[in-house]
């Protein structure tokens, strides 16, 4: 995946693909009216839990508060999912992660006994060769002095205790302690559907737990977010929306997309790092151009267009990139980047891609992936009516506000259609309809010095059309029209 990730929705206008008999589906909740409510609970004080990973990913979650608890109300269930070959196990840890490798993690819980070993119990259904875990690092002014662990194997269907004695020894009393446990451990012997159980952990030896430890994992964080249908969102384990929410200032319909730059972590250092969507999403632990999802797209000659505003801070840029697929391999990639505009202001990416697709990936993000000093925090960009100009949008908000002096009525109509324009200047403007499969059923030239014209739609079948009015290369007008009698 991108640098600095443990992990991971398009309407109308000019220019028609070059194979287009067969109809390429629409890019969905392309102007953002369409969110999803996810609510997550994890272990309190447990900083990093793979439920956020999974939400970006659109998997169920993978850590839950189970009610089959040894003591109490309730204990932790941990469960391994493996999806289109990305493998995620379902892990809880007391700080943010920076990768798979556990020296590279830092912080924790505040701690100054010395403890023998740690106990507790468990139920478990693990495929072998796969191993459960569960760890304890100690640390001493941010030196590790002492890293212990315990792999859980098989199936037990009953709660079984267990006994980790820390060998070597503790040398010295530590000051802080990191904590956690996983279905499965990183490695190539993961195996889907892996299930772990833990309730009324503990160390040995000591007068007292860490005051944050939670080990019988009564008490329980509950998270909701708002989530843009059909797109993924991407962040670290610092931003579960990935940086992505929703807005109500939008260029038309109710919602539009914001995504803000916040303050992630590459390499193990604090770096900014900007909101992201996309229509696909990386797998763990991967590097550069291994996205995977998007949708299915076999335009070879198309524009996607869409409406942005953008206040960077410092010198940000933020961007816009298509990224083209076929039979699993990038065949072609395109993008801009776009700078500060206080106003929404209407932007187009025209491309030839040489050859027929089957799949594109639509992402944009608030900063580019090499602006990641700190002062880019807080720039927010955001986008709304994103649409492939040969796809008009199907969600009936493509509306402009008549923000162009441009006016069509009655709309609904039965026969016949006025449209008015305020000022033309004397320019030529084509005028296009399409119906709901994105197909020109009409086109004419109208207005050059007359204000106003007449359209009969008479011999129209009822339903919804589309309306779209150029002057040279430029959309001046895109609206719905109802047809019905």
């Amino acid at each position: 995946m991108k640098p600095n990730k443990l992990l991971l929705n398009l309407a109308l206008a000019g220019t028609m693909a070059l194979n287009s008999n067969a109809q390429t589906p629409s890019l969905p909740n392309g102007n953002f009216e369409i969110w999803t409510f996810k609510t997550y609970e994890i272990p309190q004080n447990y900083a990093y839990c793979s439920n956020t990973d999974a939400l970006r990913k659109k998997l169920p979650f993978n850590v839950i508060k189970s009610t089959d608890a040894y003591h109490g109300n309730y204990a932790v269930q941990m469960t391994t999912q493996i999806s289109n070959g990305d493998s995620m196990p379902g892990i809880f840890v007391n700080v943010d992660l920076t990768g798979s490798n556990p020296a590279t993690w830092h912080g924790g819980f505040a701690y100054n006994q010395k403890p023998s070993g740690m106990r507790g119990y468990y139920k478990s259904a693990i495929a072998a060769p796969d191993t459960g875990f569960i760890l304890a690092f100690f640390y001493k002014s941010g030196i590790m002095i002492g890293q212990y662990g315990f792999y859980f194997y098989g199936t037990h269907s009953t709660y079984t205790p267990f006994l980790v004695l820390f060998s070597p020894s503790l040398a010295q009393i530590p000051d802080s302690i990191i904590f956690g446990a996983g279905s499965s451990n990183f490695n190539s012997r993961m195996r889907n559907g892996s299930m772990l159980k833990l309730d009324s952990i503990s160390f040995t030896g000591v007068t007292s737990q860490p005051t944050l430890f939670n080990g019988d994992f009564e008490t329980w964080k509950s998270t909701t977010i708002d989530n843009p249908s059909n797109w993924y969102t991407e962040g670290d384990n610092r931003n579960a929306t990935g940086g992505a929410y929703k807005t109500t200032d939008a260029k038309g319909g109710n919602n539009a997309i914001e995504l803000i730059t916040y303050i992630g972590e590459r390499y193990n250092n604090p770096k900014a790092q900007g909101g992201r969507i996309s229509t696909g999403w990386y797998k763990n632990n991967c590097n550069n151009n291994c996205e995977q999802g998007g949708y299915p797209f076999s335009n070879q000659v198309d524009t996607l267009a869409f409406w942005y505003k953008y206040a960077p801070s410092s010198s940000d840029k933020a961007e816009v990139n298509l990224s083209f697929k076929k039979n699993g391999n990038n065949i072609w990639g395109t993008g801009i980047n776009l700078l500060a505009s206080p106003n929404y202001q209407y932007k187009e990416i025209p491309f030839n891609i040489g050859q027929i697709p089957d799949t594109v990936i639509v992402s944009a993000q608030s900063s580019i992936w090499q602006d990641s000093l700190l002062s880019f925090k807080g720039s927010s960009l955001k986008i709304d009516e994103m649409h492939f100009k040969s796809q008009p949008l199907k969600t009936s908000v493509f509306d402009y506000k008549n923000e162009n002096g441009i006016r069509i009525s009655p709309n609904p109509s039965s026969e016949k259609l006025t449209i008015t324009i305020d000022e033309n200047n004397g320019k030529q403007i084509d005028f296009k309809i399409f119906n709901t499969f994105g197909q020109q059923v009409f086109e004419q030239e109208t207005f050059k010095n007359n204000r106003t014209s007449t359209l009969d739609i008479s011999h129209f079948s009822e339903g919804i059309y589309f309306i779209r009015m150029t002057s040279g290369n430029q959309t001046v007008y895109d609206k719905k029209i109802i047809i019905a009698r």
